[in-house]
Order: structure tokens, then sequence, then C-alpha cells
């Protein structure tokens, strides 16, 4: 059995991942385009002044060269919407193959075939030469069939909700009525699955023998009692929520000094196991590998969805969602401006942080992205107005927001507007518009003011960016993004979100966050890997500055990033995690060059200072000892037969019957990771206790590095993802 069992044999929901054509089958062809058209800046000589061109100006310059414009304009006359498209005659033989799946009892099988003959049904009355215009309301019920065999009730009853919507046959209602009264049997729900019943017993006419059947049925229902299913309302913030920012914890807050930009740290006493961030992102991509395991919008695994199979796109064929909500809120706001181009994103080889650059296009809307392009880009002022101004604390605390009343009034707005941040999207409905662009509004002060370093930036690097740019700007006109506008307008519009694009491309590669599952085996720790399925950028998560030594570990939960504390800390000292580079498995030398190649900044964390060994080279040795005197930051080892007299640093006097004390604290926290280990082999999350209780206990005394509390770090990473985006393989693939 595959792991991704809608991806069977015969392409899955993705099938249009397989077989991409796109501009002349040259597939990654964005690569080739915008080397040669550095390739024509550099021969002649316009590279060499783009540099000194103001940055607004950048994209006025290169659409005013001529020779770039001519190599564009012909690859871009090619573009034209490429994606996998509906077909009733398709979606027939699937369900015809899934209903041969299912009389062999081939229950895994048949629900693949019945998925993807569900994703590749014409809407009704659409194509009625094929099942009379009904193609998708049959394939749904054949669904249903299956989902019920394979004792997923409760994804049954919603397939037979949306086959009647789409309109099932008259014919086919005793029948339907039967089903549900089964859906509801097996969802625990005895007086819905009574009344299913009798509804059908009134259509079965004078079928005595079917009437039979069904007395059989009502009868069974004597031994099902209600059950009410109370649902997890997930992680929640250590100490509360933060009342202007939600998603963080008051243990911490916002601190910005000239040399550091803004950055996290710690409010007050922070211990280890602590939840510091609950994020939500502003704008969020599934990689295009996994279209055909997780859903397009909450990137949820649909093998795993118990309440619901899933749902189609209107258009396309080549993504599917978990619900009907998670539908909604796409074809609402982003997918409409996506959808026809799927294909040729996937063909052109363009990065999943250039689709997040659209998406934040997509999401808000033409209107919107023009008044953040505005207020935010084309002035040139990078502003912390906004929610987060009033906790930050440093030298540059500014304010545009004038009086008490009116931060307190856009504090509350912000809190009402994300306090839905922890509700499930299979409970969510779809959202009012200006709602979701009262959402926008706010958090975009805090995203375009995060850092891009477009004055460090190169020539060949930024034009790359705006090749990059106008690509995507002319697959929004060719969808239909500008069409309400005349013709002056936009044009005026259409450079304004070219630039915009190019904006958010450079904020991204410095702010995105990689959301991953994790992927495990029969045990829930022993085995157990990160696979990264999406990319996203969290407003208030961008802020946690690198340390190759990180003070939080990251999960996620849906869409959402959680951060928790991985040791302990005092008040003011920095929150970091870590983008990449950790110490325990990469050299100072190789950290330093991913960090300058990729983030532009070298890393001056006391891992780095001190070149600790990695784990490999770490061995078991006497533990560093912190001095005596709590306002010094000074260590020494432990070494009976080198023990100093007094701080080497502060002069404190060391005391002998100290150090006894200390060792017998180093004792028990390696008694601790022992017993937290052995409950991780016994896959009893209570070693969760025992391992935090073991960090904190050695950070009162010693101080890193050392081998038994790195791995101890290591083993809390692995149970707190457990709390996450988790995914079991099923054996047979193990």
């Amino acid at each position: 059995m595959m792991s991704r069992i809608y991806d069977e044999v015969d392409s899955g929901y993705a099938e249009a991942c397989s077989d991409v054509t796109v501009c002349s089958n040259k597939k990654g062809f964005f690569k080739s385009l915008a080397n040669e058209v550095v390739s024509i800046a550099e021969s002649s000589g316009f590279l060499n002044t783009f540099d000194e061109i103001d940055e607004r100006s950048k994209v006025k310059a290169v659409m005013e060269n001529e020779t770039i414009m001519t190599t564009l304009q012909t690859v871009f006359s090619r573009i034209e919407p490429i994606y996998r498209g509906k077909d009733a005659r398709v979606s027939y033989e699937r369900r015809i193959a899934a209903q041969a799946a299912l009389k062999d009892n081939e229950l895994p099988k048949a629900l693949a075939l019945a998925s993807q003959a569900v994703l590749r049904a014409t809407m009704t009355g659409v194509d009625e030469v094929i099942d009379g215009g009904v193609t998708l309301a049959l394939a749904l019920w054949v669904r249903s069939e299956v989902l019920l065999k394979m004792e997923k009730p409760n994804a049954a009853l919603e397939d037979l909700k949306l086959a009647l919507k789409e309109r099932l046959p008259a014919k086919m209602r005793a029948q339907y009525y039967w089903r549900m009264g089964h859906c509801y049997k097996g969802a625990q729900e005895r007086t819905r699955a009574k009344v299913s019943y009798e509804l059908a017993g009134r259509l079965l006419g004078n079928n005595e023998e079917a009437k039979i059947q069904l007395q059989k049925d009502i009868e069974s229902l004597e031994h099902i009692s209600n059950e009410s299913i109370t649902k997890s309302s997930g992680i929640t913030l250590t100490g509360g929520a933060k009342i202007n920012i939600p998603a963080l914890s008051k243990l911490v807050k916002i601190t910005e000094e000239e040399n550091k930009g803004r950055f996290v740290v710690a409010n007050d006493q922070i211990k280890t196991g602590d939840v510091l961030l609950v994020d939500s992102p502003y704008a969020a991509c599934l990689i295009s590998d996994y279209y055909g395991s997780h859903c397009l919008h909450c990137f949820k695994r649909l093998e795993i969805c118990d309440n619901g199979a899933p749902i189609w796109c209107s258009i396309c064929s080549g993504v599917a969602f978990c619900s009907v909500e998670c539908r909604d809120i796409a074809v609402t706001t982003y997918h409409p401006h996506e959808c026809k181009f799927i294909d040729l994103f996937i063909g052109s080889g363009m990065s999943i942080l250039s689709h997040i650059a659209l998406r934040m296009i997509t999401q808000a809307g033409l209107q919107t992205s023009l008044q953040i392009y505005s207020r935010y880009v084309n002035n040139g002022i990078k502003s912390v107005e906004g929610t987060i101004v009033n906790d930050i604390e440093g030298s540059a605390k500014k304010s545009r927001i004038k009086s008490r009343k009116e931060r307190l009034h856009r504090s509350r707005k912000y809190h009402n507007n994300f306090a839905d941040q922890n509700v499930n999207c299979e409970t969510k409905s779809v959202e009012d518009k200006g709602s979701y662009q009262d959402k926008l509004e706010m958090t975009a002060a805090q995203i375009y003011s995060l850092c891009t370093h477009s004055i460090s930036r190169k020539g060949r690097d930024y034009l790359k960016r705006v090749v990059m740019a106008m690509f995507l700007t002319e697959c929004l006109k060719r969808g239909g993004f500008f069409n309400k506008l005349d013709m002056e307008t936009e044009i005026k519009a259409e450079t304004s979100i070219c630039e915009l694009i190019i904006h958010n491309l450079q904020l991204l590669q410095f702010n995105a966050h990689e959301i991953y599952e994790t992927v495990r085996g029969q045990h829930q720790f022993s085995g157990s890997k990160p696979v990264y399925i999406a990319v996203g950028i969290y407003p208030t998560g961008a802020l946690f500055n690198h340390e190759c030594y990180p003070a939080v570990t990251r999960y996620f939960e849906g869409k959402k990033i959680v951060l928790r504390a991985i040791r302990p800390l005092s008040p003011g000292a920095t929150v970091s995690e870590n983008y990449g580079p950790h110490f325990l498995v990469r050299s100072y030398k190789e950290r330093r060059r991913a960090l300058a190649c990729r983030y532009w900044f070298q890393c001056e964390c006391v891992a780095c200072r001190e070149d600790w060994p990695t784990l490999k080279q770490m061995q078991s040795s006497t533990p560093y000892l912190r001095c005596p005197n709590t306002d010094c930051s000074s260590k020494f080892q432990a070494n009976p037969k080198s023990m100093p007299k007094k701080c080497s640093k502060c002069s404190t006097v060391i005391d002998p019957k100290l150090i006894k004390l200390c060792m017998e604290n180093i004792d028990e926290c390696q008694t601790l990771y022992q017993e937290g280990a052995k409950l991780m082999d016994q896959e009893n999350l209570d070693a969760v206790s025992s391992l935090c209780k073991g960090v904190n206990l050695f950070h009162e005394v010693a101080t890193p590095p050392h081998r038994d509390t790195h791995l101890a770090q290591e083993s809390l990473r692995v149970c707190f993802a457990a709390s996450g985006n988790i995914y079991k393989l099923p054996e047979a693939s193990i």
C-alpha cells in the first residue's frame, strides 16, 4: 500500500504534475530565460549601470531597454492557460473502474479511482451527453459507498450531501436515504439514522424484500447510543497571549537595536517547554509535489481526513481540498487567479518563493495590493507602524498612531481579527470578504517592514527577480486580473504590481519558513523525520533571530507555526531559533558559509564565538560549571585535578562544597535524561516532563556545550513535533 493512496498507478489527484507540457516542452524554461536576459544586459553594458539606478526605477529601466524587452516579449507571447481541465469521459471511466475495484474488495484502489472520478468530473449540467450531466453526483455516490465500507461514515455522509446538491437522480432517493442511515449509524447518531431509514422506507414502494432488510437495520439501532466527540482546542501560549500580538506569549517581547533590527527577547523567566509563539502565515503555498496528497489550502494530508474526502475545484483537476470550507476560501480569494496557470508555473521551474510572492498578490486582490504598494513600497519608507509598535523597546521606537485611544482601538481590532487563529480549517466557514481584507491590512505593516537588503543586492540578482516579476505579472494580466481597469490605469497598475512582486521576492528570501510534517513508522518517535511540504511567511515568526544554538524549536499545526523553548532563558536573553545550520551537525566554517550565502549575515552566537564541536566531535567529558556570581557569564570545567580557586573573570571565590553540590545536580540531570529516553522508547509522552526538568536543572548550575544535554534537547524537539502535523506510514510501506 503506497503512502500516497490517491496517486496510485494511474495519475492520482495531481495528474497534471506528471505530464506538464509548457512553452514548447522546455520544462524549467525560466532559468534559461533569466540567464539569457542577464547575458544581454552584460554584453550591452546595461548591467554596469543597473546597480546605480534607483530601486523604484529599475523596472522602468528594463522596460525601456528594447533588446531585453524583445527577448522577454518573445517568450511572454506564448504564455497561455495550461492546466488539467475537466473531462466527463475520464470521470466516467474512473467511476466504472472504482466500482470494479470495490466489487473485488480492493478498497484503497477503489477510493483512489473514485476520488479521481470526482476531481475529473465536469460541473453539473455541463456535459449532458455523458451521464445526463450528473457525472459529478454519480462519482460522489460511488465514493460514498467506498468510504462507508472503509468505515469512514462521516466522510461518506459529506459525499452523500454533496451528491444531492449536484442533482443525484430522483430514482436513487430511496437508496440515498438508506445509505445516509448507514452513515449516521456508523457515526453513532441513532436518532438521525432512524429518521433516514424511515424516509428510505417511504420511498421503497412495494419492494417487500427491501423493506424487510430495512426493518432489520432500524432494529439494529437499539444497540447504538448517541455519542458526542469533543474536539481538541489546539495548543495555547504559556503565560497567555499578548493583547496587541495574540500570536506571541506574554513571556517575550519585541525589541529593536540599530545593528540587529527587531528581534524577540525574554520578558520574564522562560522554562524549557514553554510555548512562546503560535502564528498563522500571512501567505503560504503548498509545494507542487504534494498537490496529489495534501489540501491546497490548509496543507492537511488528504489520506487522513476522516470527516471528508477530497473536494474539487470547479475549473482545474490538478489540486484538491480537504473540505468545502477550504475550497470556498481558496476560490473566493487566490485560486481563480492561479488555477489556469498551475501547470505553467510547474513547467516554468519557478521556485516556491516565487509562488508565494504571487500569492501575496492574488490573496489580497488588485485594489488591496495597490494600496499595499502605495503605502509600504512606493514611498520607500520602512514603517513599523501598526499592531506591534507598542511592544517595541529600544533605540527606534516610532509610531504614526497619534493617540492612545487610537492605539487601543487598533490593538483590539487586531486581536479580534486574529482571534480565530486556533480554529481548525475543517470548522472554519468562508470568511467575510471585508474581514479578510482587514486581516491583510492589519498584518501588511509587519510583513512590509521586514528586511529585503535591496541596497546590498547585486544587479545580476535583482535583474533576475525583475524578469520573474514581469513573467508573473503577465500571467495575472492574461488571467484577467486587471480587466476592470481602463487602458491607462491598467498600465500603471501592472507596473505597480510588478514592483510589489519584486519586493515580495526580496523579503521572502530572508523571512520565509519551510512548513513540514513529521513522517513516522509504527513507533511514535524512533525513525521519525520531517518532510517539507510547503513554505510560508509569518508576520511575528519572522522576527525571531538566528543562533546556531537555538533557544526554541519549531513545528507546525496545519499551517500555524509553533515555537517552544528547549532551554531556560532569563529576562533580556535573546529568544533565538535556527535557520538551518545547527552547530550539532555542521562545523563553524560550514555554518558561516551557508548563512552568508542565503541570509547575508555572519552569526555571532556563543556556539560560533567559541567554535563549539559538532555532536560527532563532542565527548561525554566533564561539564562546564557557571561562575557562582550570577552576574558573571564566565564558566570553568569541573575537573578535580585542575579546579580553579576563583573565577578568572570576576575573581569570585569558588567553594569546593558548592562544586560538589553542582556535580550532584549534574548526576540528577543524567538520571532524568535516561528516564526520558526510556519513556520515549515506551512511546510515553511523560518523557517531556522528565527531559524538561533535566534541561532546566542543568542550566541552573552548568552551561553548554554538554553532549547529553544536547541529546536531551534533540529528544524534546522530536517529542514536541509529535504534537504537530504527523503522518504515520502504513505498515505495508515501511
